[in-house]
């Protein structure tokens, strides 16, 4: 009772034939004729013959358009979406690499260590031969001795008469040559101290400690081009290493301990505050997911440490001293594994970031009920909040570990064969440590104004105050330890801006 090929059967009908698969009433071509003897055999052989042509025809049917694209990319394909993508990344580093570059020099710069205030040059002092000042001097004294009076004396017994004969003239004494020709002693100014080693002649005078465009207005006229766009090969390198790394480290560990990948999202529209492409939220496990992310960013950042100093001190030497490629570089530091003495602030500096940045969702969920899903602006805005506090986290460790990896550049290359001194473009100060270098850079360094409080009157005029001068004390405070918060809010206002104008009337769409 099959349907025929004119209609329906009779027998059944409301019966409707599947779409995909062979047809009930055709026989397959490839289908031998049934043997009698072997019942169960041909069943069997049958059964399977029908089963695969079957599946084949239903895959063949199956529309895959809306999760595979109709043509596999080619290999031209790919090598040129490669390109793109690394000629955009080297775009942006070289965009941002001036900031980068004076926001490392104004953190390990020792205050108050510029250039030696500049001394005038004056003429030399011509001093005319012995026997032109005895003959002067003695025209002199004979002039002055026919000329002059003696003043009277009343109260004071006369002089004894001098003997016979003549007195010689008194000589004048002769002014000592000073033992600079290019520098008059009757001049008011201080002169420069004896005995002190020549400055260096790359270090550069920044009028503000605290400016950032003073920074690199300085590098500017000191070095010109090269000196604000220095180290960029060097961080393009390391910023791609530190992401591959990264990623192979998490997915490995994701991998063994069976735990979904934290790269990987598994939301329709990731909200804009997934920030580093980790989604922690999603996962079955989030506290495993954390530790693996946090583990694979202190794994990179131990890692990448010798290029890590290498990228610093190629900012911080002058443009004009070699080596300058970053293989050379590297080739002159005396290890390229982590030093010991900064591994605790390296280790921090790496995985705090990653640790503040794939938590905060994780926080909003469930201790204040902010979902990306539910509340998408209230958890944006949380985002964005919580990048500037990852900001004023990150700065202060940045700049203790800045100050160590040059602590690390110039005790290798003093204690190397050629014992040279590592010329730098500012004074680096003293690495103490992490809470060492805080202290020192808050308490000791350099000197600050602080505004003194208004002394109030007698009881006479109690209503006025009495202003007072501002104070100077020793340390550069607090804000030293921040040194240049405001291009990193600047940079966070425009990766936001961007997303926000990106995502403007478009689901998920390209900026």
């Amino acid at each position: 009772m099959s349907a025929s090929k004119e209609g329906p059967n009779p027998l059944r009908p409301y019966y409707i034939p599947p779409s995909v698969g062979p047809s009930a009433g055709t026989p397959s071509k490839s289908q031998p004729p049934p043997n009698l003897g072997s019942t169960y055999g041909s069943s069997q052989s049958a059964s399977s013959h029908s089963f695969g042509s079957s599946a084949r025809n239903i895959l063949a049917d199956m529309d895959y358009s809306d999760y595979l694209s109709d043509t596999s990319p080619s290999s031209t394909a790919t090598i040129k979406s490669l390109a793109e993508q690394a000629l955009w990344k080297y775009t942006s580093v070289f965009l941002a690499q001036p900031f980068d570059v004076a926001k490392t020099v104004l953190q390990v710069r020792l205050p108050g260590s510029g250039p030696p205030p500049r001394f005038r040059k004056f003429k030399a002092i011509q001093v005319a031969p012995e026997n032109e000042i005895k003959r002067v001097g003695h025209r002199y004294s004979s002039a002055s001795s026919e000329n002059e009076s003696p003043p009277p004396t009343y109260y004071t017994r006369p002089a004894p008469p001098p003997p016979t004969g003549l007195t010689p003239p008194r000589r004048p004494r002769p002014r000592r040559r000073p033992d600079s020709p290019d520098l008059d002693l009757s001049s008011d100014e201080d002169l420069p101290p004896r005995n002190t080693p020549k400055p260096s002649p790359h270090i550069l005078d920044i009028k503000s400690e605290s400016s950032l465009t003073a920074a690199l207005s300085t590098l500017w006229q000191k070095e010109g081009a090269w000196g604000i766009f220095k180290g960029t090969n060097s961080t393009y390198v390391h910023s791609i290493l530190s992401s591959t790394i990264t990623s192979f480290a998490r997915s490995f560990f994701a991998a063994i301990f069976a735990v979904p990948d934290p790269s990987l999202s598994f939301q329709i529209n990731p909200p804009a505050g997934s920030v580093g492409g980790l989604d922690i939220l999603s996962s079955p496990t989030p506290m495993a997911s954390l530790a693996i992310a946090v583990s694979a960013a202190g794994i990179a950042g131990i890692l990448l440490a010798p290029l890590d100093i290498a990228r610093t001190k190629l900012m911080l030497t002058p443009s004009t001293h070699p080596p300058r490629s970053v293989m050379s570089t590297l080739k002159t530091l005396s290890s390229w594994t982590l030093p010991w003495s900064i591994a605790p602030v390296t280790f921090l500096h790496s995985t705090l970031p990653t640790f503040m940045s794939a938590s905060l969702p994780l926080f909003l969920r469930s201790k204040l009920s902010v979902d990306p899903v539910v509340t998408p602006t209230m958890y944006d805005l949380a985002i964005f909040i919580g990048q500037g506090l990852e900001l004023g986290a990150k700065l202060p460790i940045e700049t203790v570990l800045r100050r160590g990896q040059m602590h690390i550049a110039q005790t290798g290359l003093q204690t190397g064969p050629q014992n040279k001194e590592l010329q730098t473009v500012v004074t680096v100060g003293p690495y103490k440590g992490l809470i060492g270098t805080m202290r020192s850079i808050i308490y000791e360094e350099g000197e600050r104004t602080v505004k003194a409080a208004p002394v109030k009157p007698a009881a006479a005029s109690r209503t006025t105050s009495l202003a007072r001068d501002p104070e100077r004390k020793k340390g550069q405070g607090l804000e030293g330890l921040w040194r240049g918060w405001r291009v990193g809010m600047w940079g966070l206002l425009g990766v936001w801006g961007a997303a926000t104008l990106g995502s403007v009337g478009s689901k998920g769409g390209e900026f």
